[in-house]
């Protein structure tokens, strides 16, 4: 984040320079379909120019991707282009270092079973138990974080047009719970509009995302008191599986084709669930918002925010997985 001379942003391709103002800019890579592009801002203001010759892991931006396994999540390009405000911008960082985080745990579950004749039997499963409890604290962060940008221009940017909704609505909270619970009981659609004010499209989201936020706390609290690692984790040919009557994993949908037998199931469905629900709350809660709220223009019209990572390849295959085209490490 830096703030760069009104003169100086001139010297970056792709941003329209009169969109930036009264917005964070945040420094990309740019990605020409050529060649790589960078700058840093200095002290004074001043951009510095870089010939990057490649890049490992990073958010960049450019009209088309530079490999076909960058990835493109939607949420991350509306941030980063139409809220990118100074009260939003260190949410966004958090968040899209999160998303690199689940994808980094969901390659070391594939890297624990590939290496598993390498690791000690007695270990593996311990492994594994603790990576779905580090997933799920991530997750559960990702939900306060995403409330947090939220708040940060429902509460100091937005003015309804409607005067009598703008006096019936109240500041939001900074964190999830608060907006969806109430005595630790979760609040309906119906109950959140009329608590703070909030249109009925959004209001209606955040009742169906606080069912996941829900089930991601269930879920964690489950693993860390369920049991052992031995109890909970069984390691087959195929993948890791788990019984789907534990207490962790009862209330996941399972079908027949997650069966190793009759007695458990693969992990990976369970596991791409958790991510692509992760990401999922974050891109339907703010494309509801923009169907009720005006932003501003983007500050890189034609461009779109790409996603490099090394374990961006995990995160496709995750995507595959939860729609339903193999649910195994190893499904051969």
């Amino acid at each position: 984040m830096y703030t760069v001379k009104q003169t100086e942003l001139a010297k970056i391709p792709y941003l329209d320079t009169q969109a930036v103002d009264q917005r964070v800019l945040l420094l990309m890579p740019f990605w020409d379909g050529g060649g790589w592009h960078g700058w840093f801002g200095t002290a004074d203001g001043d951009l510095i120019a870089m010939k990057p010759i490649d890049t490992v892991r990073a958010n960049y931006v450019a009209k088309s991707a530079a490999k076909d396994t960058d990835l493109y999540f939607p949420f991350l390009d509306f941030m980063w282009q139409r809220a990118n405000f100074p009260e939003t911008s260190r949410m966004i960082l958090a968040i899209s270092d999160d998303f690199h985080m689940l994808g980094t745990s969901a390659a070391k579950l594939r890297h624990f079973f590939e290496t598993r004749d390498q690791i000690d039997k007695t270990l593996l499963p311990a492994f594994v138990q603790t990576e779905l409890e580090y997933m799920l604290t991530v997750s559960r962060s990702v939900f306060d974080l995403l409330q947090e940008a939220v708040a940060g221009f429902w509460n100091t940017r937005v003015l309804l047009l409607d005067e009598a909704a703008q006096k019936a609505r109240r500041p939001l909270p900074p964190t999830f719970s608060k907006v969806v619970l109430e005595n630790n009981r979760l609040r309906t659609a119906d109950q959140i509009a009329q608590r703070f004010g909030l249109p009925e499209p959004v209001a209606a989201q955040y009742a169906k995302d606080a069912v996941t936020f829900g089930h991601f706390k269930t879920w964690r609290d489950r693993i860390v008191h369920g049991g052992s690692s031995v109890d909970m984790i069984f390691v087959t040919e195929r993948g890791f599986c788990v019984s789907p009557t534990h207490p962790a994993f009862g209330d996941f949908v399972w079908t027949d084709a997650h069966r190793y037998n009759e007695a458990i199931v693969s992990l990976l469905p369970w596991v791409a669930n958790v991510v692509s629900r992760t990401i999922g709350t974050c891109t339907e809660l703010i494309g509801v918002l923009s169907s009720v709220i005006q932003f501003p223009n983007e500050v890189a019209p034609g461009y779109r925010i790409f996603v490099r990572d090394p374990a961006g390849i995990e995160l496709a295959k995750l995507v595959q997985v939860a729609e339903g085209d193999t649910v195994w490490w190893a499904p051969d």
